[in-house]
């Protein structure tokens, strides 16, 4: 077998890159205090009955969070840990558990959270459930999803407090085979990065077309628009997708068209 399972969280890679970046300036070291995505990989190799097991961390191909230099720095990390299995181990599981990165002293993190963003961070996640709830058929026809966010954002250098207000809007058409999805992002607290625009009204927007009537084939195009911090600016990015979704219990119903069930009929005898 050759099977990868993918983990993804979000973590700083301070902790991880210590030790490279340690002469730099507090602005500089604040750019690795910044949350940004990883992939936590298990391979499996070998027999099935006797697997090979190994680990690996990897970063998002497009990360707009973070600059070309800090990617740089923590790819090159990250390339060495891969020639040491038991510090890669230890940060794997590090990141499943903590969902952080362990530095030299496990005992101290240098992305410390503050028991304020961790406050504030567990009241966005309430708000935005109360406010899923509030518009749960407020509009008929139409479903509204809210998201409030909270964070503290480091891509420039000084610490900065944001609170951020994703709207989503949809609507199905044409029997449910055709979704529409608009999406608008409000800045709601903290300073805008350069060029950046903090209400960004109907900025996403994808169409999702079900090519088939149970929903297996599915076409995307979509339009994206975020802010990339390399670059300093909002990017806009259009494209095209095609989807699968496989819903199976066996391995060879993969291959296999779905069938819808059929009711069982009853068949009833007079006495």
């Amino acid at each position: 077998m050759d099977i990868t399972a993918v983990y993804k969280t979000e973590a700083p890679p301070i902790d991880l890159v210590e030790q490279q970046v340690g002469g730099q300036s507090a602005s500089e070291m604040n750019q690795y205090k910044q949350r940004i995505p990883f992939n936590t990989l298990l391979k499996m190799k070998g027999e099935l009955l006797k697997p090979q097991l190994s680990f690996d961390i990897t970063t998002e191909e497009k990360n707009n969070s973070i600059s070309t230099n800090v990617k740089d720095v923590i790819d090159q990390k990250l390339a060495q840990l891969r020639t040491q299995e038991s510090e890669m181990n230890k940060q794997v599981f590090a990141l499943l558990l903590l969902n952080r990165f362990i530095g030299e002293n496990p005992f101290e993190s240098g992305a410390g959270m503050s028991a304020e963003t961790m406050a504030r961070q567990s009241v966005s996640k309430i708000l935005s459930q109360q406010l899923n709830n509030l518009a749960s058929g407020l509009i008929k026809g139409v479903d509204l999803n809210f998201g409030l966010d909270s964070s503290e954002d480091y891509s420039t250098g000084q610490k900065n407090t944001r609170t951020d207000l994703n709207v989503d809007i949809s609507k199905k058409l044409l029997n449910d085979r055709l979704k529409v999805t608009v999406g608008s992002n409000f800045g709601l607290e903290g300073q805008a990065r350069q060029n950046e625009n903090m209400t960004n009204i109907a900025g996403n927007v994808s169409v999702d077309y079900s090519l088939s009537k149970d929903g297996r084939y599915m076409l995307r195009a979509y339009r994206k628009d975020e802010y990339q911090v390399a670059l300093q600016g909002q990017i806009i990015e259009t494209g095209v997708g095609f989807i699968i979704t496989l819903d199976y219990d066996k391995f060879r119903e993969i291959f296999q068209k779905s069938k819808e069930k059929k009711p069982k009929r009853i068949k009833i005898t007079k006495w």
